[in-house]
């Protein structure tokens, strides 16, 4: 499972967003909608009572991970199991009182009868412990699905805005290009370039649009919704930069005694020394060697685990601080975004730019914004998963 969803999820609406902010062929020859005698169309405002009829419902991070829970085939399947587990250890009490495993951290010989007895106690332990990991991986697992489809979602919704927006514009620059055209004040060649740049504009918002309606419905698949169900997604997250409150080395040695992957691992390590110690004096011993050396390979697995997801931790913690960095470079661009549009609107006032630079200046603002608002997603979702450790993997940090 890829923890490390912080990276960029927008990235193909922000590459369809790019040709927006190139030059205009003749941007600032266009006729204005005076000059071709259009006139603008009224504009008509809704009733309180029809603006509510068509208001989505708004759902929260909380609630749509709670219907991903409850419609989540594979954690039902968890849970079927663990419940079985428990039924089956209780049959087992019940019939025969309670039953101490023995210590084996030595080689321990018994009866046939007692060996099969509590070897068969030691694996429904081991089994209720493994299910219950696992219940609670596959719920934090899914929780940083919701959020990362919650971010994808945001970050889509707000670049095809962008790209329409875009589009709208290249539209009205053909427009005006084909009415400076029948005047004999732009030629044929100028005038195709501006369709083609309109319809490609056209083309990329159509995209992002088809590319928004399939992860709507991935989403809705996941949380047990009809696929065309649509809701107003309340994901209210703030830029803060993560303050450690110890050592990196201290986090470290905390996280692993906490980290559920590395407790699914330590309980395979336990089962194959038990199986290497308590033996059958009853049955062949010749499997002595395999279940030594299996016991030899689980602690190397171990081991080598727990020093993979040290590395790990390390490693988010060094991004944390590379995205905090992106995050001031992104407040700048913003910034000189916003003085570039205000420089826009002062020159139009003077009458030096049309009103569709002053558009385009706009567009780089919301466009500059929307970097901002996806690095604040991405950050949130990689503290999240510094704090969960159980959810990094090698995949996670190759990403």
């Amino acid at each position: 499972m890829k923890a490390f969803l912080y990276k960029a999820k927008g990235a193909l609406a922000l590459a369809l967003a790019m040709s927006m902010f190139c030059p205009q062929v003749f941007a600032a020859e266009a006729l204005s909608a005076e000059q071709q005698g259009v006139q603008a169309a009224p504009v008509v405002e809704l009733t309180e009572e029809e603006l509510a009829a068509m208001a989505l419902p708004q759902l929260t991070v909380e609630e749509a991970l709670a219907k991903a829970i409850k419609h989540s085939a594979s954690l039902k399947d968890l849970e079927d199991t663990l419940d079985y587990l428990k039924e089956s250890d209780e049959k087992i009490y019940d019939r025969i009182g309670s039953v101490k495993i023995p210590s084996y951290e030595y080689k321990r010989w018994t009866s046939e009868g007692m060996h099969s007895l509590v070897s068969a106690v030691y694996q429904l332990d081991s089994g209720i412990k493994q299910a219950k990991l696992g219940e609670k991986i596959q719920k934090m697992a899914l929780e940083v699905t919701v959020k990362s489809m919650f971010s994808s979602i945001k970050n889509n919704q707000d670049s095809l805005k962008l790209v329409q927006k875009n589009a709208d514009i290249q539209q009205k620059l053909y427009e005006q290009g084909y009415a400076k055209y029948r005047l004999g004040m732009l030629s044929k060649y100028n005038l195709d370039q501006l369709q083609v740049a309109a319809e490609q504009a056209k083309g990329n918002a159509a995209l992002l649009e088809s590319t928004l309606e399939q992860t709507y419905i991935k989403f809705n698949n996941m949380i047990g919704e009809n696929p065309d169900k649509r809701f107003e997604f309340v994901y209210d997250v703030t830029f803060e930069p993560y303050e450690m409150t110890q050592t990196i080395d201290q986090y470290i040695n905390s996280a692993l005694k906490e980290d559920l992957s590395i407790q699914v691992q330590e309980l395979a390590t336990d089962a194959a020394k038990f199986k290497k110690n308590y033996r059958n004096y009853d049955a062949v011993t010749s499997t002595d060697d395999a279940d030594a050396l299996d016991y030899d390979k689980q602690k190397r697995a171990l081991k080598t685990a727990k020093e993979n997801k040290e590395l790990l931790i390390r490693n988010a913690y060094l991004q944390l601080g590379q995205m905090e960095t992106m995050y001031a470079s992104a407040q700048a661009d913003l910034t000189k975004a916003q003085a570039n549009y205000r420089v826009a609107q002062v020159n139009l006032q003077a009458g030096n730019v049309t009103k569709t630079t002053v558009e385009q200046a706009e567009m780089g603002v919301i466009s500059a914004q929307n970097a901002l608002n996806e690095i604040v997603y991405n950050y949130d979702m990689l503290v999240y998963t510094f704090e969960n450790p159980s959810l990094l993997t090698d995949t996670s940090a190759a990403k």
